[in-house]
């Protein structure tokens, strides 16, 4: 699939997320309704549609939804809105499978192949839009930011395959207590978060969660450096690197982002009992204030508060010079919903998105998963970490462009091959010579 340029993204984004979640996974189990889940008033058109009982003559249906978030807020915010929409539709029951990116894609593939897709999935960049139902005209899209919608489809050259529900960030977590109980202030520079890290350590502190045993942790702050020091000083980098202008080898944002990655998320972490430690273990580190730092995205957030819900912590940009204004948090429109071209339930999983784009389900999302939402009018102040975002936001210290912004067969090769950096198993001839070949390889099968 084509990609369009950058151009204009930062402008869209800086607007979806001043704005406002929803949408992440959930499991196996459904239509399971918490006690806890509020009602709310003053509903949109679409929830007083939805509120109104579905006719008897409503065929029975099953949704089958493939998700990529696994966390206990996603599973919750899922199975109360299924819960809601079901009270409106009561012949539609619900089927919701939650996977590894690796394993959806290998799902998709089998399945498109034998003709038998499922009805929604998380949106994924690898699916070609010939597999996805265009979602152009559905009244339900206005309910949503409109530029969170531009920027959700900007990979695409027209149509709307992908109906954004919540924005994502991905930044360097703090714990406050740790660094206050140690005399130290939040790092603001690389000699600052060098210091302090070496403060730390010399306390028989680990400055930083990471983990071996889930290479995807330490993948996201990979993710955060480079989408600073390489799209953040040049957005159009991208379209420059398709012109011939660029190489990854001779780029020096895409050395440093590999050598700040190498010293800090991996050379402060603690090797040793890292390649014990999940992605689960991470986040509570983090939380019981065992670790000073860890890098990672929103949706980590719920995992974090599930741990310890009054965890003092903050989220700052990773420093990546001596000059603090090159900190800019990677913010992005995120989760996102797709209805499959093959799916016998068309009808039913556009009531059910229409569902979703409603003021109740994004209430329901963003207080359940700690994320802004896309919905119009829905600010709900999730989480103290919320004011850490606005200030990147409001003071234009932040970029739009990561890994999703690059082609599927580049970032594939990426993930193969990160971490043999870190690792000390190539060095930067190696992996940025494999890196430039995928980038051509990239560009020749679009």
């Amino acid at each position: 699939m084509k990609k369009k340029s950058g151009k204009g993204l930062a402008l869209l984004v800086c607007l979806i997320l001043v704005c406002t979640g929803i949408v992440g996974c959930g499991s196996a189990s459904n239509d399971k309704n918490p006690d806890t889940q509020e009602e709310t008033g003053g509903g949109t058109a679409t929830e007083e549609a939805t509120a109104t009982q579905a006719p008897d003559t409503e065929e029975k249906a099953t949704i089958e939804i493939l998700s990529l978030k696994t966390e206990e807020g996603p599973q919750n915010a899922f199975n109360q809105m299924f819960e809601s929409f079901r009270k409106a539709h009561p012949n539609v029951e619900f089927d919701i499978q939650a996977m590894s990116s690796d394993e959806l894609k290998t799902t998709l593939r089998a399945r498109s192949a034998s003709g038998d897709m499922p009805d929604i999935i998380t949106w994924m960049k690898e699916v070609e839009p010939e597999y996805l139902l265009d979602l152009s005209g559905e009244s339900f899209i206005s309910n949503l930011n409109a530029d969170s919608v531009s920027a959700a489809n900007a990979i695409y050259d027209d149509g709307v395959y992908a109906m954004p529900v919540d924005n994502g960030y991905i930044g360097l977590y703090y714990n406050k207590d740790v660094l206050e109980a140690n005399g130290l202030e939040v790092p603001k520079t690389v000699s600052e978060l060098k210091n302090t890290c070496e403060a730390l350590k010399a306390k028989g502190i680990t400055p930083f969660a990471s983990s071996l045993s889930d290479l995807s942790v330490p993948y996201m702050s990979l993710i955060a450096l480079f989408s600073e020091t390489v799209f953040g000083p040049n957005p159009d980098w991208s379209a420059q690197m398709d012109a011939g202008e660029h190489t990854i080898l001779e780029d020096s944002g895409w050395k440093t982002a590999f050598d700040l990655h190498k010293e800090f998320v991996y050379g402060y972490s603690d090797p040793d009992t890292a390649y014990n430690q999940s992605y689960d273990d991470c986040a509570a580190l983090l939380a019981n204030g065992e670790v000073a730092f860890y890098g990672n995205g929103s949706w980590a957030l719920s995992g974090i508060r599930d741990v310890n819900q009054d965890a003092n912590i903050g989220l700052m940009a990773f420093p990546v010079s001596e000059n603090e204004q090159d900190a800019k948090l990677l913010c992005f429109p995120d989760t996102a919903l797709s209805i499959c071209a093959g799916s016998e339930n068309i009808d039913a999983a556009k009531e059910f998105l229409a569902y979703v784009a409603s003021e109740e389900a994004g209430k329901i999302w963003s207080e359940n998963v700690k994320v802004s939402s896309t919905v119009n009018g829905v600010n709900v102040d999730y989480d103290p970490i919320s004011a850490d975002i606005n200030y990147y936001l409001t003071n234009n210290l932040f970029t739009p462009y990561g890994d999703r912004v690059l082609r599927s067969v580049f970032t594939d090769k990426l993930w193969e091959i990160y971490s043999y950096y870190m690792l000390d198993e190539y060095d930067w001839d190696t992996l940025a010579g494999e890196l430039d070949n995928a980038w051509e390889t990239a560009i020749k099968s679009q």
